[in-house]
């Protein structure tokens, strides 16, 4: 059974779509980041912004689902 959604949670899924497309969008750029840089130190640290992006991304997924779940919303 699902719960009846007020128009803050409504918006609430939204911001999650929107942050997964952001954590997403962040993982290219850090990745071309990380490929083009020439200096090993740096690009250490883009390859560690890459993975906590996509921690990130997991995280919000992991939610976005429980909340769908509850909720009853698919996609």
């Amino acid at each position: 059974m699902s719960k009846e959604m007020s128009e803050k949670t409504k918006r609430i899924f939204v911001i999650f779509k929107e942050a997964i497309e952001g954590e997403r969008a962040a993982q290219v750029m850090y990745k071309e980041a990380a490929e083009v840089c020439e200096d090993q130190s740096l690009k250490k640290v883009f390859e560690g912004f890459y993975e906590d992006e996509r921690r990130h991304e997991q995280e919000l997924l992991n939610r976005y689902t429980l909340l769908s779940d509850e909720y009853g919303v698919r996609g």
